[in-house]
């Protein structure tokens, strides 16, 4: 996709996409397909962190787990530091997987509940050879001291350590190797509102110190706006919306953009404002009919004129890109778009 690609990326993701196969019966024959990514390209550059949100099932995670190859995607193209780690085999990813690491959302589900602490941050050096005993255990008391944790949290175990501290010691087990990326997959939605604020402080002074690029996936546009450079916003396995994350906020122009910013509570009792709450449900990701799903899902009378539409997302503005839907975007958008759906 043209124009999504910036100059010193860490990572570039193009066409990706991941269908999943839906088998029925006793013989467990292919009844349909699930889009769970559709085609979504973004980069990211050095130092920088992007914002993906969505509702949940929009398919954010599932990318997530394409980029650090948890899943084999089913078609486009991952690039970490220019080299291209699609369909590199697991056994040849041991390099790529120094430069790229995952924080998972449930701290406690992700740690090892029979290792302790200084086992759990030391096993991604013993896996990948690197240093000797000694070396490897300074460097764990380094990362502790990094993610602010006492020295003594090397002999607990997790069950020892309250939410906000176990996803402490992930961090730092991401830290480990040294990457140059972090994929942090709701890494806060499991902590208090007050752990989650220390945790968030955390991040951005670590990507501060080691000049680290994220990729924040959350469902919470008040969190991201807080840590993010750009914003991308996901609707039904595909990108709708995507750009600096002011110009996303102070100037949308997909509606169901508009509609999650609506949906952000405001910290005050006096204000009174009405929320439009978009009407019917999200479509079947099971093999999806043609056209805007969000048209779909609100029944929009414009929702014919998409039929055979390319909806691939177009730049509106200098580094701010929207979906081409006219079930979502104003005719004046489609206009300055270079789009007229009456012709």
């Amino acid at each position: 996709m043209q124009g999504y690609t910036m100059s010193n990326n860490i990572l570039d993701v193009s066409k990706l996409c991941m269908h999943f196969p839906v088998r029925k019966g006793v013989f467990s024959r292919k009844s349909g397909i699930v889009k769970a990514v559709d085609g979504v390209s973004f980069s990211i550059a050095e130092g920088q962190t992007l914002g993906l949100v969505g509702e949940s099932g929009c398919g954010k995670s599932t990318i997530a787990r394409c980029i650090v190859r948890l899943l084999e995607p089913t078609g486009g193209s991952i690039s970490i530091a220019g080299k291209n780690v699609t369909h590199k085999a697991q056994w040849r990813l041991g390099h790529t997987r120094r430069s790229v690491q995952m924080v998972f959302q449930d701290p406690a589900g992700a740690l090892q509940p029979r290792m302790d602490v200084r086992h759990l941050i030391e096993e991604p050096l013993q896996i990948q050879g690197i240093g000797t005993r000694a070396e490897r255990l300074k460097r764990v008391s380094t990362l502790l001291d990094l993610v602010g944790l006492p020295q003594t949290a090397a002999d607990k175990f997790p069950h020892e350590f309250s939410g906000g501290q176990k996803q402490r010691i992930g961090i730092a087990r991401a830290l480990a190797q040294s990457p140059r990326l972090l994929i942090l997959d709701e890494p806060v939605s499991a902590l208090d509102v007050s752990v989650q604020a220390q945790v968030l402080n955390l991040l951005m002074d670590l990507q501060q110190e080691l000049k680290l690029s994220y990729l924040f996936i959350s469902h919470d546009l008040s969190v991201v706006r807080h840590i993010s450079d750009r914003v991308a916003v996901m609707y039904m396995g595909k990108i709708v919306e995507m750009g600096n994350a002011d110009a996303i906020y102070n100037t949308p122009h997909h509606a169901y953009t508009k509609a999650l910013l609506a949906a952000i509570p405001v910290p005050d009792p006096t204000r009174q404002e009405h929320i439009t709450v978009l009407p019917g449900d999200v479509p079947s990701p099971i093999n999806p009919l043609p056209g805007s799903a969000f048209g779909r899902r609100i029944n929009h009378p414009y929702l014919e004129a998409t039929l055979g539409m390319d909806l691939t997302p177009m730049e509106i503005e200098p580094g701010h890109w929207v979906a081409p839907d006219p079930c979502a975007v104003s005719l004046t958008d489609l206009a300055r778009l270079g789009i007229d759906i009456y012709q």
